[in-house]
């Protein structure tokens, strides 16, 4: 259900600011005579301009904040089982959840979140798919 609504997402809006183009190119149109002051469709116009920059802005703080958390970096086989070494932060996690298809020795990318630790224990991670294999690692990971 969640994923249905983000995928209708960005029709949505493209509608909305379709819709609101429209609305101002009809009130440029309609203007027959000057006025003094703001004229009824430079109003229109504001507004729908504030409306379509609102939906964008929106948007765009919507996705940038569901979007769901991912680690990229090589896999190894640990001692508790399948840990990968993250590429940007350095930090190995044991891997839980849907790992059947992650292999040891190979670059991957999983979306998931990260499960809070309090040992010294390598921190988990809770996957909840593989988003991309890129093949084996360029070089073994030495631990």
């Amino acid at each position: 259900m969640k994923r249905q609504f983000s995928d209708a997402l960005p029709k949505l809006a493209v509608w909305v600011l379709l819709l609101f183009t429209a609305l101002t190119a009809r009130s440029q149109v309609i203007a027959e005579s000057p006025c003094i002051g703001v004229c009824k469709n430079e109003v229109v116009g504001i507004l729908a301009g504030i409306a379509g920059g609102s939906a964008a802005i929106g948007i765009g703080v919507y996705f940038a904040f569901h979007h769901g958390h991912s680690i990229t970096g090589c896999t190894v086989a640990g001692a508790n089982g399948i840990q990968l070494q993250s590429q940007g932060d350095q930090q190995t996690y044991a891997l839980i959840g849907v790992v059947a298809a992650v292999k040891p020795g190979d670059r991957i990318r999983v979306s998931g979140k990260k499960e809070k630790q309090k040992t010294s224990d390598p921190q988990q991670f809770l996957v909840e798919r593989l988003t991309r294999d890129y093949g084996p690692c360029a070089a073994p990971q030495a631990r």
